[in-house]
């Protein structure tokens, strides 16, 4: 008898949904659209097993997800596979209301799984007219702030403005149902109610063109709220916003702006259906506090004998207190979007060990890892008035200094100031952070530096981390964890080049080359999301990218952005692209989709012969590289080839053939023109460099039958340099790649694991923690590299990160079916790694791949996700293979690899290595 109706529930499968998100978020708040997009992850089922229909349910009262009384939406059994951005199609969602959602699924034997855990969505404020609040700020006052004559305790070389406190009194008939604040800033904001904190984001609301839009936070107040009187405050910084950012000393802060400024509205429901907003306006009141300043490049004063008692709470004597002053920003008021990404939030705390006195008479604190973020100081016995230290910088001199002159302009000086609790007393700044690894510590006269404690708190986007990934050999494994370090110290709230010098710049070309393994790393769906508004909001009016994004001008000779050079310029349709081959994501190319055509009009009209020789700007080829020099208008015109092929791709996922045909053509004529133009009839391309022919073979610029010639240089090339490297930022992304791809694995291992200069091994040899800018940021013959740009911290090179995934483990994207719902597994063994064990938590499910070496085989352990498959690739023959304890037969076998296909669930490879594997 067929089971029908609600009897087939009770047929339950061990399939499972989980790692729900909507709109790349696990639990938004502040919905950025009224047509959310949903997704899950899968887990569970038999070998094989799959999805073959899903059920979602909407609804504002969680209880009634699971029983058909879902108030917004049930969709109802749909059969379907798909997993990952399914459209909402239920009752619109209005703005400023909280609703639930969850889904289930049935297997391939139409049994149905539990219902997944429920996830909270809390709507934005989705038209502009359901904002009624004002933008609000301090008064101005020139110069930084201060009243005239500036003597006093908020004065500073830099004219740093002090922070801003802001507050007003508001009362309530009887406590609301529910209560929502909506709050962003120019520039950097805390927000308190009735005395408390709201919220652990930090630097919030994060970076932007504030002249072009601002993020707004969305936050549930409702327990925070009392029945009458109460009280809402906020604490503002320059931040972004009116603070130092770049290395621009000419221009050194206020690029958006003179001074930071507030919007808040609150929503307060009643019972009875009714809804009061508080709102940012006139009856608002400020004043100065303990934040003498707070910059992001300068650092930060805080004086705690000017903090100001229970000055966010209801009832507090204000009288003293200012009136703000109702603004409108120039150029224009920034269009408000709800956050794409989550948000910066103290992650992690490392514990500081003081090392000794340096001859300085500091006090260092090393906290063994390079990061981004601050200290926490915790005191007793301090005396009103003592006043400590805090200066960070990345490592020591050689006379056991700190070492600060690579942060050129940059102080990161922190400055605390007690006021004598004899409870103790703790500081840690609000509106900055540094790049460091060691503090050096400054005491008043007489403390003993035993009686304090500092801990390192970092900071960065606080997305899911994805991918962990250990092997048999300590080198790599410090490799992976000083690659994981770079990205965290670098991802903050835009993915910045650096974050201890005068500069923390979104650099597209040092983000493009990392962005394979940033997405290992963590889960970068919505930070790139969010920062590719930022790119397209930079974008120049002839349809130039910019060098970087949140723009502002680098030259301080242009009144415009700084467009983008090759490999620059280039970034967004490189990661767009393969945002694409990560998760999945259509809409993303189709929101892209005109800017990038821009961009691309923008290079074919200034270079009407193919070659890329015009709109180049600051052409920086490849940056940083050691050894000969590539040409640049080679490298830049390979990249043009690349971007056109990448285009022809991205236009026939869209359906728009016209474009793809026409950049079809254009790749084909630019190819031509750089073979003519750089390419010698025995194949030796101008530079004759490792990256001129690594990136002649992996954007398949060459012939095929010119293709071995080009191998053979490349090995030349490696042989030349002693079997080292000699490659910049755009060229090492292609080593060991290409050394893979092209029957080199051995020597993509040697290059992995060798020590000497130029490696990532030297460095790591050396101490480090993070990877460098430079492969000689300090070397024993020289010492540091010239302190004009010499970042310990600097994630470009850990760009072979994506190699250790995709190639070392073999997790790897198939571009024929995106978003891993089939995993290109081509691993590469090597007895000197000994092992390696791996996963990925790709949007469909988590990954694994495990080997290792035994003596006279290799042991691999592979799991795939429910609904996906393994396309496999080993370099041995059909007869050394063993799977799942049965000889392996009937495969495809060609030049001495092996290809098969495994379905869902664990699976464990045997293979011999007597059997046409190297040892």
């Amino acid at each position: 008898m067929p089971v029908t109706g609600r009897s087939l529930s009770r047929l339950m499968t061990t399939l499972k949904p989980h790692r729900l998100r909507c709109d790349r978020l696990a639990a938004p708040q502040g919905l950025a659209t009224r047509i959310p997009r949903f997704g899950w992850a899968l887990t569970g089922g038999n070998e094989g097993a799959a999805q073959t229909a899903y059920e979602i349910a909407v609804s504002a009262d969680p209880a009634s997800l699971m029983d058909g009384r879902a108030s917004h939406w049930v969709s109802g059994k749909l059969a379907s596979d798909q997993t990952q951005f399914v459209p909402y199609a239920g009752q619109p969602l209005a703005s400023d209301e909280i609703v639930h959602w969850t889904v289930r699924v049935w297997d391939e034997n139409d049994q149905v799984s539990d219902w997944a855990t429920p996830q909270s969505i809390m709507t934005g404020l989705f038209d502009p007219d359901d904002w009624q609040a004002e933008w609000i700020a301090r008064y101005f006052v020139l110069p930084a702030g201060r009243e005239i004559p500036a003597d006093n305790l908020y004065d500073n070389r830099w004219q740093a403005r002090p922070a801003d406190h802001l507050r007003r009194d508001f009362q309530t008939r009887e406590r609301p149902v529910r209560a929502t604040a909506y709050v962003t800033a120019l520039g950097l904001y805390e927000l308190y109610i009735n005395g408390l904190r709201i919220g652990d984001e930090v630097m919030a609301p994060g970076w932007t063109d504030y002249h072009q839009r601002a993020i707004y936070q969305s936050f549930d107040v409702t327990e925070e709220i009392r029945d009458g009187a109460n009280a809402i405050g906020a604490l503002i910084g320059e931040g972004w916003y009116s603070g130092r950012v770049g290395h621009n000393q000419r221009r050194a802060g206020n690029h958006y702006g003179g001074r930071p400024a507030f919007l808040c509205q609150l929503h307060l429901h009643y019972a009875d259906g009714t809804i009061e907003r508080i709102i940012t306006d006139g009856e608002w009141k400020t004043r100065q506090g303990p934040v003498c300043y707070s910059d992001f490049l300068m650092g930060e004063h805080y004086d705690a004998r000017l903090e100001i008692e229970s000055w966010s709470e209801p009832g507090h004597d204000d009288s003293g207190w200012q009136p703000v002053e109702v603004f409108t920003p120039e150029p224009r008021p920034p269009l408000l979007t709800p956050p794409k990404s989550p948000p910066v939030r103290e992650v992690y705390e490392l514990p500081g060990r003081i090392t000794g006195q340096a001859p300085s008479g500091e006090w260092i604190v090393d906290f063994r890892q390079n990061f981004a973020g601050y200290c926490r100081l915790d005191i007793s016995g301090a005396k009103p008035g003592d006043r400590f230290t805090l200066r960070h910088g990345e490592t020591l001199d050689e006379d056991g200094n700190l070492y600060t002159a690579n942060l050129r302009h940059a102080v990161a000086t922190d400055h605390y100031t007690a006021k004598g609790d004899a409870h103790g007393e703790s500081f840690k700044p609000r509106f900055t952070f540094h790049g460091f690894r060691y503090v050096a510590l400054t005491l008043p006269e007489g403390m003993d530096p035993e009686t304090l404690r500092l801990t390192g708190i970092a900071l960065f986007s606080d997305l899911e981390e994805t991918g962990h990934i250990e092997t048999g050999s300590e080198l790599v494994n410090r490799l992976v964890s000083n690659i994981e370090w770079s990205q965290r110290g670098n991802f903050l709230s835009v993915p910045t080049d650096c974050p201890q010098r005068d500069e923390r710049l979104g650099w597209s070309a040092d983000a493009q080359v990392f962005w394979r393994t940033a997405g290992y790393n963590m889960d970068v769906s919505g930070f790139f999301a969010k920062w590719l508004d930022d790119i397209i909001d930079a974008q120049l009016a002839d349809g130039a990218f910019t060098d970087i994004a949140p723009s502002r001008p680098l030259n301080p000779y242009r009144q415009t952005a700084q467009p983008g050079a090759p490999g620059w310029g280039d970034g967004p349709v490189i990661m767009v692209w393969q945002q694409y081959l990560r998760y999945g994501d259509r809409g993303l190319l189709e929101s892209a989709y005109p800017a990038l055509k821009r961009w691309m009009a923008h290079i074919a009209g200034a270079n009407p012969d193919h070659l890329r020789v015009n709109a180049v700007y600051n052409n920086y080829g490849d940056w940083l590289s050691v050894g000969p020099a590539s040409d640049r208008t080679m490298v830049g015109t390979a990249y043009w080839v690349f971007v056109a092929d990448l285009m022809v791709k991205i236009a026939k996922v869209l359906g728009e053939d016209e474009d793809a045909t026409l950049y079809a053509g254009q790749a084909t004529d630019v190819r031509a023109a750089l073979i003519d133009a750089f390419v010698a009839e025995d194949t030796r391309i101008t530079g004759d460099t490792q990256t001129a022919y690594l990136l002649a073979l992996d954007f398949d610029i060459l012939p095929a039958d010119r293709r071995a010639a080009a191998r053979a240089y490349l090995i030349e090339k490696l042989d030349e340099a002693d079997g080292h490297l000699q490659t910049g930022f755009l060229g090492v992304k292609h080593l060991l790649p290409v050394l893979s791809d092209i029957g080199e694995p051995g020597r993509a291992y040697d290059l992995l694991l060798k020590d000497t200069y130029p490696s990532w091994g030297f460095s790591i040899r050396h101490g480090a923690t993070t990877i460098w800018e430079r492969w000689d940021g300090w070397t024993p013959e020289h010492g540091f590299q010239s302190a004009n740009m010499n970042s310990f911290n600097h994630y470009a090179y850990g760009s072979v990160g994506e190699w250790l995934y995709a190639r070392m483990a073999g997790i790897d994207w198939d571009e024929a079916d995106p978003g891993f719902r089939t995993i290109r597994m081509r691993p590469l063994f090597d007895p000197r790694i000994g092992w390696v064990k791996a996963q990925y938590d790709a949007p469909v499910g988590r990954i694994e791949s495990a080997w290792q070496h035994t003596g006279h085989s290799v042991e691999w352990s592979i799991a795939i996700p429910p609904g996906c498959k393994a396309d496999i690739e080993l370099p041995c023959a059909e007869s050394a293979i063993t799977f799942d304890g049965r000889p392996l037969t009937g495969c495809e076998t060609a030049e001495g690899t092996t290809r098969f296909t495994a379905n869902a669930g664990p699976h464990r490879v045997v293979i011999r290595t007597d059997k046409d594997i190297p040892a």
